[in-house]
Formats: structure tokens, sequence, C-alpha cells
């Protein structure tokens, strides 16, 4: 089903006048009230689509992951690093994603996005880790999600003052030791559990 010209057009005045908020302050202290002079809406409008600012955050966020989402997956960016892509537009000074995931946002969204990108590349997990099981693979693959969010929320938190692309080398640098380092304790103790 279509949304309405109407409906979409709602919307948009809505998170425009959100992310106004969000350049200025946190989340817990954006108002419905003042969402809605922005956006030159009355309350029962809002309402009709959002139950407070926190869902309009978490709805914001979900878009935008889903659209990530169809990047990741269109054929022809396969099998490049789009990891510098990312973390680009999450530099430019107007992007969604840096605002939402700004402390004024919700910075557990930067972690959100790399882990999309390291679902993206499991197979290439799954194949740095031959003789894993599944649930090391899962493992190494949650460990290196958490560590690549992390350092991503700490480049947003100090300005993103290191490009986008010597960080994607790093924390690629990083991942590739870690998951060299990790395949090799896994063969260790499973040499040592067969000579036992």
């Amino acid at each position: 089903m279509k949304t309405d010209a109407r409906v979409r057009y709602t919307k948009m005045r809505i998170r425009e006048a959100f992310l106004q908020c969000l350049r200025k302050k946190p989340v817990n202290k954006v108002t419905v009230k003042e969402l809605c002079q922005l956006a030159e809406i009355n309350r029962a409008t809002f309402y009709t689509h959002y139950a407070d600012p926190f869902d309009l955050l978490e709805k914001l966020e979900e878009e935008s992951l889903e659209a990530m989402r169809a990047v990741l997956s269109r054929r022809e960016t396969r099998g490049g690093n789009l990891l510098p892509h990312i973390l680009e537009g999450m530099k430019e000074p107007e992007s969604s994603y840096a605002l939402l995931a700004s402390p004024n946002g919700d910075p557990g969204f930067a972690a959100r996005i790399i882990e999309l990108y390291q679902e993206y590349l499991a197979p290439s997990v799954a194949s740095s880790l031959p003789n894993a099981s599944e649930l090391q693979q899962k493992a190494a693959y949650r460990f290196l999600a958490g560590g690549c969010g992390s350092v991503v929320s700490q480049w947003m938190e100090d300005g993103m003052q290191t490009p986008a692309h010597a960080l994607a080398d790093e924390l690629q640098v990083m991942c590739e030791r870690f998951l060299l380092a990790y395949s090799d304790t896994i063969k260790r103790t499973e040499q040592n559990a067969d000579q036992a």
C-alpha cells in the first residue's frame, strides 16, 4: 500500500524538525510541543505517526539501516570495502546518520551501523575461520562488530578528526589480525585436544 503524499510530506516535516532539534540538544530534551511547532503540525498529527521523540529516533534509525542494507545487498557493491563510504557518509555535517549517532541522538547507533556492515562481511569471517564452530564464528563476529562500533563511536565523540579512509583501513587491519590470531588459537586448541 502506497503512502499518501500528504502523509509522506508530514513525516518529512516532522523528521526535519527532529533533526534540527538534535543539532542543538539531546533527544531526551526534545519535546513533542517543540517538534509540532517546528513542523507546523498539531499534536494529534504527531501522535498519529510516532509515540514520542524516542519512537521517532528509533524509526529513523531503522529506516537508515534499511537503506544501508539495500546498498550492501546490491550486486555491484559486493567485493569492495564499503566501510570508508559508510564512515564518510557519517562524517557529512548534515548527515542524518551523524546526527542519529551523535551524543544528542543514540551513540549506540554507530555500533548498529558497524554491526550491519559486519553482517555483510559474515561470509568472509566464516571463510577466515574454517576450523571454527558456528558458535566460535558468531562470537568472533560479535566481538568484531562491538569493537568496531566502539571505535567508530569514539571517533564520532572526538569530532571525526581522523579521515574516514584512514579509520576504515585501521579497522580492517585490526579485524584481519584478530581473525588470523583467533584462527591460529582454534587450530592450536584442536591440535592439543587431538594429542590428549
